[in-house]
């Protein structure tokens, strides 16, 4: 079934684990350019990992895409999310060549649009992209730009968090910014991009054998 064919009223658990978390696997492929997306709540676990990645020599340069206008920046700050994160990489021993920062964008199709002009004409002669982020966010992510390169490769590589994951999302009451509250708005903003032709209409796997432990 695609996204846009999915009735996103009344979503159980289950569709929203499967809309959101299947087939994001980390294919263990190379890339030189490593987009890392930007989110004020979720920088050190997401440049941590980055930075791990960056260590095993899976990617050679890091793209910290974030302004200062994204729905995460709930303080306000002046200093743009790319800018954290460059400056949280260097101390954790990032060579300053290898970072590339878009220091303007405040969503999902901003960095990726921003990413792609720091790459510029190269993309045409890249086969792997790597993207970096939370694991409720990887398949967004894939979707926008898969939607403009189609034939790209994509690496994905979860930043785990501890409350959006896979594991344990589901064991939060619904709220803001509870781990419940994100995946299922998620689930359901995957839809609505799909419908509205935002985003590539990917194929959902619904295994209706699957059951999560709800508390």
């Amino acid at each position: 079934m695609k996204l846009s064919e999915i009735d996103d009223n009344n979503l159980s658990d289950e569709d929203v684990s499967n809309i959101v978390y299947t087939n994001i696997e980390d294919n263990k492929i190379p890339s030189k350019y490593a987009l890392v997306f930007g989110n004020s709540l979720l920088i050190n676990e997401r440049v941590k990992k980055a930075v791990e990645i960056y260590k095993e020599h899976r990617i050679e340069k890091l793209i910290f895409l974030g302004g200062t206008k994204g729905v995460s920046n709930q303080e306000h700050s002046k200093i743009p999310e790319a800018e954290k994160m460059k400056k949280l990489a260097l101390e954790l021993g990032v060579n300053e060549k290898d970072i590339l920062i878009d220091n303007t964008s405040k969503n999902t199709f901003e960095n990726v649009e921003n990413a792609l002009k720091i790459i510029g004409n190269e993309i045409k002669q890249i086969d792997n992209i790597t993207i970096i982020t939370s694991e409720y966010h990887l398949k967004r992510c894939y979707a926008v730009l898969k939607k403009k390169y189609p034939n790209i490769g994509i690496t994905l590589v979860c930043a785990k968090d501890g409350f959006t994951d896979s594991e344990n999302w589901f064991l939060s009451e619904d709220g803001w910014n509870t781990g419940r509250g994100i995946v299922t708005y998620e689930a359901h903003l995957l839809i609505k991009y799909a419908k509205e032709n935002k985003i590539e209409d990917l194929q959902i796997n619904i295994d209706n054998n699957k059951k999560i432990s709800i508390r």
